[in-house]
């Protein structure tokens, strides 16, 4: 069966140099869409002027939800509304099935049954096969992972109140570092001295530029950029970790559930975290809004609402270049090339609040840039060791499935 990437790539009929410089083009689109959404948030939250995250990433949360509709089109073309009442009646036929396995009668006796359970427990029935997830499958794992990416997410815009975008880049860069810390803490990364050398030149980053932050040094050079007392940015400084951590959480555990990150049509996952989001997380609107933690407010002016506008179709556009890179390069390409989101940020501070980082700052953020790089390339070697020794198997080499783009 050939690979999807490889049917992508011939369709294209592009050249080998065409279809990589193609590639790259899309990743530095990625780079830049990705620092120009961190400052438009930044714009508006760093001086009070719309200082309401949760709207925010609600808002974008939205444009995701709103990808399923060309694939379900797409769906409704092919299956009909009847195919659709049959897959429906399908579905629930299985999860009544499932629900019934799951919970064994009290006749049920032997060890044969506590067995099953625990194989069931620890190893999820799409894990004992390599094919792609089906809806049933990702709409569980969607809703599952949802609040947590959600969280990762509200933290990494939440932070921009209280801390600059380049701190904010270079802290949540490190969530490469945290997937690795997990990934051998659970069982799903290999190890090794050179990966813990890595670790812990980021974390020598990490302190070296919260020193400066909170030393108050930054604040001579900060420009146009809003006063920030060493608490507030303290604050804005751990959540960007915390940020760090939970991505790295998140995706380990995914590759837990999982097991190969390739069954998964990324697409309809984020497709329906999006519709999950919006379906549970509005109560919470009600709550910052009486609790004080945030008043609900609709952006005021026009030009608010420009921002929040093109900060989410940015976002998601940088989400299907990301995804359109992968097909057409390596995932190591593309990790290393999103590493140019740290220097980026720190030359866009300087044009859009003439504000200029120390010596020690510049440092700690190429110690951080260096680290992010040889731990993925570290992380990306033991993986095609991996794959050398299932060659039998033709896998997608970019890690990213046709389907993701194309549905």
């Amino acid at each position: 069966m050939p690979s999807p990437t490889v049917g992508f790539r011939e369709g294209l009929g592009l050249g080998g140099v065409a279809r990589r410089t193609l590639g790259i083009c899309f990743l530095l689109t990625t780079v830049f869409l990705w620092t120009l959404s961190n400052f438009l948030a930044s714009f508006i939250f760093s001086d009070q002027t719309y200082d309401k995250p949760f709207f925010l990433v609600y808002f974008n949360t939205s444009m995701f939800a709103i990808s399923l509709i060309p694939m379900f089109i797409r769906y409704l073309a092919r299956r009909g509304v009847h195919g659709l009442r049959s897959d429906i009646r399908r579905m629930w036929a299985e999860c009544r099935y499932q629900a019934a396995i799951a919970s064994p009668t009290i006749d049920e006796e032997g060890p044969e049954v506590h067995e099953r359970l625990l194989v069931n427990e620890h190893n999820p029935v799409w894990n004992s096969t390599d094919e792609k997830l089906g809806f049933r499958e990702t709409a569980i794992l969607s809703l599952e992972f949802c609040i947590l990416w959600f969280l990762a997410n509200y933290l990494s815009s939440a932070c921009l109140q209280y801390t600059s975008v380049a701190s904010v880049t270079i802290l949540t860069s490190t969530s490469s570092v945290w997937t690795l810390v997990f990934g051998a803490i659970f069982g799903v990364e290999t190890f090794s001295m050179r990966k813990l050398i890595g670790v812990l030149a980021s974390l020598t980053g990490v302190v070296l530029i919260s020193m400066v932050d909170l030393s108050g040094k930054s604040d001579e050079n900060r420009g146009s950029f809003p006063h920030k007392t060493p608490g507030q940015i303290a604050l804005g400084d751990t959540m960007a970790f915390m940020s760090a951590v939970l991505y790295g959480i998140y995706v380990t555990v995914m590759k837990r559930r999982v097991g190969n990150e390739d069954k998964v049509n990324m697409q309809l996952f984020f497709g329906l975290v999006g519709v999950f989001n919006l379906s549970l997380l509005w109560p919470l609107f009600f709550v910052l809004h009486w609790t004080g933690m945030e008043p609900f407010e609709l952006p005021p002016t026009s030009q608010i609402w420009t921002i929040v506008i093109v900060n989410a179709v940015a976002s998601f556009v940088s989400d299907l270049c990301w995804a359109l890179a992968m097909l057409l390069t390596t995932p190591l390409v593309v990790t290393v090339g999103l590493s140019l989101t740290i220097p980026l940020s720190l030359i866009g501070e300087i044009f859009q609040y003439q504000q200029y980082s120390s010596f020690i700052y510049w440092i700690g953020a190429a110690v951080v840039f260096v680290s992010f790089v040889f731990v993925n390339h570290e992380t990306k070697k033991d993986d095609s060791a991996g794959k050398v020794t299932s060659s039998a198997t033709t896998t997608n080499p970019g890690g990213v499935d046709e389907d993701i783009v194309y549905g």
